[in-house]
C-alpha cells in the first residue's frame, strides 16, 4: 500500500475515534489518539504528494469543524452528555420556565398590567393580577404605586415599563350605571 491509502486510513482513525471522544468518558485520551492519527494522516499524505497533502489538508480544514459541531449538538442526548448534565430520564435540556406563586408561567405576563409596590430603581416588586412579582424598570425608574405593564421576559427577569397618561386616560373605566332593567324594576316597588 501507498502512503495515501495510509492517510485516508488515518483519517478514517481519526474521525471514528473523535466520535469515541465524544461518546465515551475516557479523560482525553482517545482525543489524544485522534490528534496523533490526524498527525499521521497529514504527514502520509504530504510524503505522497505535495497536491495529495494540500488535498487532505483541506478537507480536515472544511469538514472538522461541521463534524465537531455535530457532535456537540448530539453529546447531550448520548448517555454520558445526560449523566454529565444531570439530566433524568425524559428530561430536555431546556431549562424549566419560570412561574409565578401561584403557577402561571412569566411567558403569558407580557402585556399584564400592575402597580409597583416599590420603587424601581431599576428593579423592584410590582403587583400583577394580585401577585407580588421582582420585576425591572426597562428605562426611567419607577415610582412606588405607579401604574406598569410587562414589556417583556428576558431570561426570566420580567420587565416593565410606567404607563403613560395617554394609557392611564385610555384604561379609566367608564363611570358605574346601574342596567335599566334594575332602574325600572327598583322604581315599582313602593318603599313607604
Amino acid at each position: 500500500m501507498n502512503n495515501l491509502v495510509y492517510s485516508l486510513v488515518a483519517l478514517l482513525i481519526f474521525y471514528i475515534v473523535l466520535v469515541g471522544e465524544f461518546l465515551l468518558p475516557t479523560g482525553g485520551l482517545l482525543g489524544a489518539i485522534a490528534l496523533a492519527a490526524l498527525t499521521a494522516s497529514l504527514v502520509f499524505a504530504f510524503k505522497f504528494s505535495t497536491l495529495a497533502g494540500i488535498c487532505v489538508s483541506a478537507f480536515i480544514a472544511i469538514s472538522s469543524p461541521f463534524f465537531i459541531m455535530f457532535l456537540i449538538r448530539i453529546w447531550p442526548n448520548t448517555p454520558v452528555g445526560k449523566r454529565m448534565l444531570n439530566l433524568k430520564r425524559g428530561q430536555t435540556i431546556q431549562p424549566p420556565r419560570k412561574k409565578t406563586n401561584s403557577g402561571t408561567p412569566f411567558d403569558q405576563l407580557t402585556g399584564q398590567r400592575g402597580i409597583a409596590n416599590t420603587n424601581l430603581l431599576p428593579s423592584g416588586l410590582v403587583t400583577i393580577n394580585g401577585e407580588k412579582i421582582d420585576a425591572v424598570s426597562t428605562g426611567m425608574p419607577i415610582d412606588a404605586g405607579s401604574q406598569i405593564t410587562v414589556v417583556k421576559i428576558d431570561t426570566g427577569h420580567v420587565q416593565v415599563r410606567e404607563l403613560s397618561k395617554d394609557e392611564l386616560k385610555a384604561t379609566e373605566p367608564p363611570e358605574p350605571s346601574s342596567p335599566q332593567i334594575l332602574e325600572d324594576s327598583l322604581d315599582s316597588f313602593d318603599f313607604e
